[in-house]
């Protein structure tokens, strides 16, 4: 099998139309994701397309860093390779990563991640040439199919927070949706509360105010806030990455939670996907030390699935 990755340089529309054909999609692979990348953190992207035997069979947005005319050099891939429907079975996958090592070998001034979009640990492939990293730690979601009905995607819900959800709609709580981001501000203020309070791991919010500046710029994002007498009790910030999305931010109150308003809010969020031709919903993963977290997210009847961890 002959992999091949042509390195290309490609405007956001060329992305996103690629992006269309994908099976799967990431947030980390959308074309937003690598302008903030470069705002943020100050690296710079290469797009490539993957041929399989000639044949375009994916693509793949890497995240690099140069100085000294190379000499120093790091690039990341992260939940990436993405590949077209037919493509990304193991042997795909490993001749992936020998193309990508033939480029950029290990050296020294060299620092290489990549993590790969893998899941099924039965297919694990040892990567000739790439070392697993010792403290990689696998990535943990759920995926929500959105492509049944919305009476099947309800049922399939579990009982417990489908009867939250059954009395959160009950409730005098109005949903508002903002695509114009003015209530980003106020979401971020709650939500680095939240994040300490609560202890998990996030993206800074310098960070993720540059991810929605580009992505809100072709309305890939949006922030769904649950009010009731006009305060609000609840937010969440979902982007949109091809046929994919992704549940990035979410916030309530304590009167917020014992109302269901979250429930409400990613009901909501499932309906405005469906609605935009969105067929996978990402929940946005969790870690051991959040398991709150990670029930709540489970009620929503998710596959869950763990990426395999980082090489170098």
């Amino acid at each position: 099998m002959n992999c091949v990755i042509r390195w290309k340089t490609v405007d956001r529309n060329e992305w996103a139309a690629s992006l269309l054909k994908c099976s799967r999609t990431t947030l980390l692979q959308s074309y937003y994701y690598a302008q903030a990348m470069r705002e943020a953190k100050q690296q710079s992207v290469r797009h490539g397309i993957i041929l399989i035997d000639g044949i375009e069979a994916g693509l793949v947005q890497m995240q690099e860093v140069s100085l000294f005319k190379g000499m120093i050099h790091g690039m990341s891939i992260d939940r990436g390779p993405l590949w077209f429907e037919g493509y990304g079975k193991p042997s795909h996958i490993n001749a992936f990563a020998a193309s990508l090592n033939w480029k950029y070998p290990a050296r020294w001034g060299r620092k290489r991640r990549f993590m790969p979009e893998i899941y099924d640990k039965k297919n694990l492939i040892l990567f000739n040439h790439w070392q697993k990293s010792k403290n990689s730690s696998a990535y943990n979601t759920f995926l929500v199919d959105l492509s049944p009905d919305l009476t099947k995607i309800r049922v399939n819900l579990k009982q417990k927070w489908r009867n939250i959800l059954n009395k959160s709609e009950k409730k005098n709580i109005s949903i508002q949706k903002d695509t114009d981001l003015a209530s980003l501000g106020a979401l971020l203020d709650h939500y680095i509360k939240d994040r300490m309070q609560r202890g998990y791991a996030g993206a800074s919010p310098k960070f993720l105010s540059s991810l929605c500046k580009y992505a809100a710029m072709h309305n890939e994002c949006f922030i769904l806030n649950a009010l009731e007498d006009n305060e609000t009790i609840a937010s969440i910030l979902v982007f949109i990455h091809g046929n994919g999305a992704t549940y990035q931010v979410g916030w309530t109150t304590p009167y917020g939670r014992a109302m269901g308003a979250n429930n409400l809010l990613l009901w909501e969020a499932i309906k405005i996907l469906k609605d935009n031709d969105i067929i996978e919903f990402d929940l946005g993963g969790y870690n051991e030390e959040t398991e709150g977290i990670r029930k709540f997210k489970e009620g929503l009847g998710g596959h869950p699935v763990a990426l395999i961890g980082s090489y170098y």
